[in-house]
């Protein structure tokens, strides 16, 4: 066999290795990008107000309406709020709200009065394989699912400002899907940890225990 051939041949077999012996849920994934909405690109809109091509605003992600509305409507606002139709913001530099960190942060709008029209956001992408929780700051109501499967949240910490939510990610870690927010709130710093959620606090344990017994000797008490 010519020695060209040979070598070709073996190129080709070393490629179909690679390729065949990745993890299924892997091999055609990306990872999630702009998940703390840093990478917006307004500049040619100044301070706002303006409707921003989401491409320019939230690079990564789709938008559009909970309840099974099909994401892409293709715009969004910058650095201005809605007085009554579902929206969604990207607010910045100017805005009359100060971030949570860094520049931009998005405010997800229900329709008001009602509220039965509820904004999304979402994106698809590789969860880490390492991730046990995912974690985000907000300030109002959100819910979150993965691959159409709701998340359970829980609050880690809270500031003045916004509130620290995790949930646990563990099952999907490796995987591929839809990470979709929907809801009414100011949302940023969207991360992957490798830290789980941790177990409710001794103390608070200690202190529904106290309440239950509380609550069963004040029952005998009447008895």
């Amino acid at each position: 066999m010519h020695l060209k051939t040979l070598l070709r041949m073996i190129l080709l077999m070393g490629c179909f290795l690679k390729v065949f012996s990745q993890p299924p849920h892997v091999a055609f994934g990306q990872d999630f990008v702009n998940l703390d909405f840093e990478a917006a690109d307004v500049s040619a809109y100044g301070s706002g107000p303006a409707f921003v091509p989401i491409t320019n605003a939230m690079p990564g992600w789709q938008e559009g309406y909970a309840g099974g509305s099909q994401l892409g409507f293709g715009f969004v606002i910058y650095n201005t709020v809605s007085l009554g139709s579902a929206e969604i913001s990207l607010q910045g530099p100017g805005s009359s709200y100060q971030p949570f960190q860094g520049n931009y942060f998005v405010l997800l709008q229900p329709n008001y009065p009602s509220g039965q029209v509820i904004p999304a956001i979402a994106q698809v992408g590789t969860v880490p394989n390492s991730a046990q929780s995912l974690r985000f700051f907000a300030f109002g109501s959100l819910s979150v699912s993965f691959a159409n499967q709701q998340i359970p949240l829980s609050v880690l910490d809270s500031t003045p400002q916004y509130t620290v939510y995790g949930g646990d990610i563990s099952a999907f870690a490796g995987q591929t899907g839809e990470l979709r927010f929907e809801g009414g709130a100011f949302l940023d710093n969207i991360f992957f940890s490798p830290q789980p959620i941790p177990e409710p606090s001794g103390f608070g344990l200690v202190a529904c225990g106290a309440l239950l017994l509380g609550w069963r000797l004040y029952g005998r008490s009447k008895m």
